[in-house]
């Protein structure tokens, strides 16, 4: 059976919960609806307010979402390929696994997550701003996130590119499978933590304290090790 592109109703219900600005009863419909795809390709979006909207897996190639209000909104797994995302509110938005492929995201809210040439996001200043808040914190998020998501995408990780840790307490702090590429990590207490697949190429761990950390199958071409305390660490 082929599937459908658009689904009228479920643009309707979408246009008059922007409207009324309360999602509501879109959210709580949804959750009745988890097993089914929400086909909205190339709808007319454009200023909607979907601030807090549950768009987790959503078809959505295509769709006009210029200006749109997507804070904090779940867009995790969604399907965005050519999606115009140009100016949108997207802080504070979930966009893991969100297949981004030629979506447009000129001017879109600076506070959002940076990704690379190809779609593919690199840094979420969400989840950089969650660890900074305390390890156990990230931790409980961490753990459910991870949980939550099919064991094939474990690799996907947190996304902590290029991101400024600088002199950090994360003791203790759960981070396998996360990216940090580049990150500056520079005296970061990393004593106990959980670094097992992380991807940590060219980050900057200069006097960082790796004491008991687990640091096996990560991934550290052109890390800078200068320095860091490297007792009982797990390689």
């Amino acid at each position: 059976m082929k599937k459908p592109r658009f689904d009228a109703k479920q643009y309707a219900m979408l246009r008059e919960c922007s409207e009324e600005k309360d999602f509501t009863r879109w959210n709580a419909w949804y959750a009745l609806h988890l097993k089914e795809t929400m086909y909205l390709r190339s709808s007319d979006a454009y200023g909607a307010h979907l601030e807090g909207g549950d768009l987790a897996y959503w078809f959505l190639e295509g769709a006009d979402l210029r200006f749109a209000n997507l804070k904090n909104a779940d867009l995790s797994y969604s399907y965005l390929k050519s999606a115009d995302l140009s100016y949108a509110n997207l802080a504070g938005a979930n966009l893991w696994r969100a297949y981004l492929s030629r979506a447009v995201l000129d001017g879109a809210n600076p506070d959002a997550a940076v990704y690379d040439s190809a779609g593919k996001i690199k840094c979420d200043p969400a989840q950089v701003a969650r660890l900074k808040a305390g390890v156990p914190s990230w931790n409980a998020w961490y753990a459910h996130e991870i949980a939550n998501k099919p064991d094939d995408t474990r690799v996907f990780g947190a996304y902590l590119e290029e991101a400024s840790l600088v002199g950090l307490d994360l003791s203790g702090v759960h981070l396998s499978y996360a990216h940090l590429e580049g990150a500056d990590l520079r005296h970061v207490n990393f004593t106990g933590a959980d670094l097992t697949h992380a991807h940590l190429e060219g980050a900057d761990l200069w006097k960082a304290d790796l004491t008991c950390a687990d640091l096996r199958f990560a991934e550290l071409g052109g890390a800078n090790l200068a320095g860091a305390v490297k007792v009982n660490t797990l390689f």
